[in-house]
């Protein structure tokens, strides 16, 4: 009796399916996939979706949580298949979160990213990549649309056919390519010129106008990833700095270079190459007017408001994502400089090396000494005063406090000979002044220093004042007694104001 061979196709099918399941148990654990299986998600999408529609990429914390509360009964329909974070110690469903408390979770969960801007005074939140995947999939499944079209076939074969000519390197054989396409479109010009106009279907069209505004909406949803990615790479390499591997010195060297590793990285070479080509100034005025063309044809109006829109606006809405996308890697790039140029990644190495010294010495003696033994140490704690968190006013760090009180100058002490002396050491433009007093008086009949400066503001700040005032004593007559407030903005751009001697100019001022 013969033993049979093991079937060698069954035991390597078999093993790809137990690698296959095990990569799918760890994109369980993923937010995208959480997210499409909680209990909630038709809820919780349909909110996210509403609560940030196409140019709303980016909600403070109080409008975000004023959106999702206006929604709130959304979450709250189903009572009888409570969410285990829904629930209290005792296990009883309770009455319904709060709006906020949604909000937090969803950031725990991974469903919306939380951003510190410090032009902000406010925390802003977005959509994580895994949520604009999750609403996308939901997307296809609503549209119903088929992927397997014509047009995208044919823009595959054009990609293949693209890459297959501008990688040849036998000479002769691209010769030919050249040669194949020269010809056809000489027949294209020759239908032409004798009158044949051979035109797609209007379906057809549409499908492949579709078909590119899809493509074109992936790309915009992929900026999220990008910086996530990029983000990735920088935490990558920091921990490259901290390992005591031998690849840490070379890191460092290039760091200290200047070399912009992260640039240099999978994701930073893919999109400084797609931000190139975007801010290329010909080929955006050359698609832009392709784009315009497009709108002009026919077929193009059977689309909706939205896809024409999406249609019109299809490269300016990359722009501003793309430009986020650019300064984060500017600030990563920056930041990760500055922490080895610091030798700030020194501290964090001793401190690493003191904390693996410490988890030896615990990990040594979880054997030998029991969980339960009293620790021989006594600590002399101190009585602690509590308090509610309520008690406390939190600083703002936008709130420059109260102004300080303003110093009062006396303009009236000044003399004609510290005018004169003030307007000799500060090159004061008399010249230009005359000529300002001149023209305000000449509306009115007359004019006060005040009347010139709001209708001819002072160029030269203060300085202008002073030769004002400085003309007034000479060609002014005074009202004894009286006084204006005169107002000017500094070249610092602030704005000043003070009392000066009421002064009328009631006759032209020769121009010397």
């Amino acid at each position: 009796m013969t033993t049979p061979e093991p079937n060698r196709w069954t035991d390597r099918h078999s093993d790809a399916v137990s690698a296959r399941k095990e990569t799918y148990e760890q994109l369980r654990r993923a937010s995208t996939w959480r997210l499409l299986a909680a209990t909630k998600a038709p809820a919780v999408l349909a909110i996210l979706q509403a609560t940030f529609p196409s140019g709303d990429r980016r909600l403070p914390r109080s409008e975000l949580i004023a959106r999702v509360g206006a929604h709130l009964e959304l979450l709250h329909d189903d009572h009888d298949d409570e969410a285990p974070e829904d629930l209290d110690p005792a296990g009883e469903a309770r009455s319904g979160r709060t709006a906020a408390e949604y909000v937090d979770g969803w950031v725990r969960e991974g469903y919306l990213t939380r951003r510190d801007d410090p032009q902000r005074t406010e925390t802003t939140f977005e959509p994580s990549p895994a949520t604009i995947d999750a609403i996308q999939f939901i997307a296809s499944l609503e549209d119903h649309r088929p992927t397997t079209t014509e047009s995208r076939l044919q823009l595959v074969v054009q990609q293949f056919e693209r890459l297959a000519q501008e990688t040849e390197t036998d000479r002769d054989v691209r010769l030919a390519d050249l040669q194949r396409r020269r010809e056809r479109i000489e027949a294209e010009i020759r239908d032409l010129a004798e009158g044949e106009l051979m035109l797609p279907s209007p379906e057809v069209s549409v499908d492949r106008l579709r078909d590119i505004l899809q493509i074109a909406a992936e790309l915009s949803g992929d900026f999220l990833q990008y910086r996530e990615d990029l983000r990735a790479v920088d935490l990558r390499l920091r921990e490259q700095i901290l390992s005591p591997d031998g690849s840490r010195g070379e890191i460092l060297e290039q760091l200290l270079a200047g070399d912009d590793l992260l640039g240099q990285s999978t994701v930073g070479r893919t999109f400084t190459a797609f931000f190139r080509m975007l801010n290329d100034p010909a080929q955006t005025r050359t698609t832009q007017e392709l784009v315009d063309r497009l709108l002009e044809r026919d077929f193009s109006r059977t689309l909706d408001r939205d896809e024409r829109e999406k249609l019109a606006n299809v490269f300016s809405d990359l722009y501003e994502p793309a430009q986020e996308v650019l300064d984060v890697k500017t600030e990563l790039y920056r930041s990760l400089a500055r922490f080895v140029r610091s030798q700030d990644f020194r501290q964090h190495r001793v401190m690493l090396e003191v904390l693996q010294e410490a988890q030896g010495l615990a990990l040594a003696q979880k054997d030998e000494i029991p969980t339960r033994a009293p620790f021989p140490l006594e600590l002399d704690l101190s009585r602690v005063l509590m308090g509610s968190v309520a008690q406390h006013r939190l600083k703002d760090p936008t709130d420059p406090g109260a102004p300080a009180e303003a110093e009062v100058h006396d303009a009236t002490a000044l003399s004609v000979e510290v005018l004169a002396d003030l307007v000799r050491t500060n090159d004061i433009d008399i010249v230009g002044l005359t000529g300002d007093v001149n023209e305000v008086r000449g509306r009115s009949g007359q004019a006060s220093i005040g009347d010139v400066l709001r209708q001819k503001p002072a160029e030269q700040g203060l300085a202008s004042v002073i030769g004002l005032m400085f003309l007034a004593t000479g060609h002014a007559q005074a009202r004894e007694g009286s006084t204006e407030i005169v107002g000017w903005r500094e070249l610092d751009g602030n704005d000043y104001a003070a009392k000066v001697p009421a002064f009328y100019f009631l006759e032209d001022i020769p121009v010397e």
